[in-house]
């Protein structure tokens, strides 16, 4: 039977109204007041709670459940030699009790016998914790029996909520009131916020730290790299040059400044090209310094070597010329030509071995400006190659602190809008969870 919440406690009426609308229109089925009377049981390992699960099974007329948002009432099983801790509170909050008729089962007050002093102390940690666990019935069992007591208390619960006038209603609406308690305390509002200002705080630099590590480790990269550009190119000019200045002659080695000056710009700006795609830049070697070009090979003076390079091929020229013109001694009409022929031979082998002398020399003098030349340029180029990337260095590293500054400013404001919106959600939270607080004790307070 089901009768309309309005002969009830008035201060009932509109919470039922509110909660459980089919109630106030009498739509509620009469079967539901009379099916068995369904109980939670819940306790810590080892207490006796399978034992009480048991005994109410084996009973015509009691069923147990799992949810309390099914339940009539809720049984906690203790040990009678245990404290009440926070296991147990655990367990109250975990079942959502909220405001249901709760009740207390000792197991076991046969074997310890200080049991009231501990049940007392019991039921002031209940207290502290809520004010409605204050209230628990006790229930003892034992061996030897309390079975009576705890089917008293249980039938006692369904007698109330069923005879009393719209008690059927009331009992719908406080497991109604009970269920969304139980889901407003374990679905916090905002999880998606928390997590978003989370991902914030842990980004809110914008890996400043790994990105400067990271560019540093590619320019040092780059700066081996580039090293060893330099090096191979130098040797490798140094090579074709002595090839060529080898196979020069003495008026091509003239041309020899002008054909290191082409290569080296040359080469200048390839390492610059190279620079600064290793640095992630455009190709701007404006203000760095161009490498500074040797002036050519000084004029080389003659040295006694030469000297006497044309006083022995003298000597040999005039050797040979002897021995050239010694047919023309046997014949007298000839005899006065050998003089000059062999004056003409000493000359043009003393003019032959000092101008061969005196290439020999313009190359070796060519060779050691060449090496001289690129050690020099080498040296430009590698001071040229580490100017380029530490200016590149401080650039990129000011870039990425401004960068971060201002991710941090942008996140930062985005946390302080995030911690409004939770302040928000929670007020709002904690406003409805006392709202359905205040009407479960409306209905608890009148209706049980």
């Amino acid at each position: 039977m089901t009768d309309s919440p309005t002969v009830a406690s008035a201060a009932m009426g509109p919470v039922v109204e509110r909660w459980n609308p089919a109630g106030v229109s009498g739509d509620v089925e009469e079967g539901e007041f009379n099916s068995a009377a369904k109980v939670l049981v819940i306790g810590p390992p080892r207490c006796g709670r399978e034992d009480v699960e048991r005994l109410l099974r084996s009973s015509a007329g009691y069923v147990t459940v799992e949810c309390a948002a099914d339940a009539i009432i809720v049984l906690l099983v203790i040990d009678a030699a245990s404290v009440i801790g926070s296991e147990e509170l655990e367990l109250l909050d975990e079942a959502g009790v909220g405001g249901l008729p709760f009740a207390v089962v000792l197991t076991g007050v046969d074997v310890y016998e200080d049991w009231e002093s501990v049940c007392a102390r019991g039921l002031g940690i209940l207290a502290a914790h809520r004010d409605v666990y204050g209230a628990a019935t006790v229930v003892e069992l034992s061996e030897h029996g309390g079975s009576a007591s705890l089917f008293a208390v249980v039938d006692g619960v369904r007698l109330r909520a069923v005879s009393q006038p719209g008690g059927g209603v009331i009992a719908e609406t406080r497991r109604m009131i009970d269920f969304e308690i139980r889901n407003l305390r374990e679905n916090a509002p905002g999880s998606e916020l928390r997590s978003e200002r989370a991902q914030l705080l842990t980004d809110r630099d914008g890996r400043r730290s790994e990105r400067l590590a990271q560019m540093r480790s590619r320019l040092q990269r780059a700066r081996a790299d580039l090293t060893q550009q330099i090096a191979d190119t130098a040797r490798m000019t140094v090579a074709s040059a002595r090839i060529w200045i080898d196979e020069s002659t003495r008026a091509e080695l003239l041309s020899l400044p002008a054909r290191i000056e082409h290569e080296v710009a040359s080469n200048t700006i390839i390492f610059d090209a190279a620079m600064s795609t290793a640095v992630g830049a455009g190709e701007d070697g404006g203000q760095l310094p161009v490498p500074r070009f040797p002036d050519g090979p000084a004029v080389r003076t003659q040295g006694n070597e030469e000297r006497i390079t044309v006083l022995v091929g003298a000597s040999a020229g005039l050797g040979l010329g002897r021995i050239a013109v010694t047919p023309l001694e046997m014949i007298p009409a000839l005899d006065i030509a050998s003089i000059p022929v062999t004056l003409a031979l000493g000359a043009a082998a003393a003019w032959w071995l000092s101008r061969a002398r005196s290439v020999a020399a313009e190359r070796a003098h060519a060779r050691a400006w060449l090496v001289e030349t690129m050690s020099t340029v080498r040296a430009q180029w590698e001071q040229r190659v580490l100017n380029g990337l530490l200016d590149a260095e401080v650039d990129l590293a000011n870039a990425i602190m401004a960068e971060s500054r201002e991710l941090i400013a942008s996140v930062q404001a985005r946390i302080v809008e995030i911690d409004a919106e939770l302040r928000t959600l929670g007020q709002a939270h904690t406003g409805q969870l006392a709202a359905c607080e205040r009407d479960l004790a409306i209905l608890n307070g009148s209706g049980t």
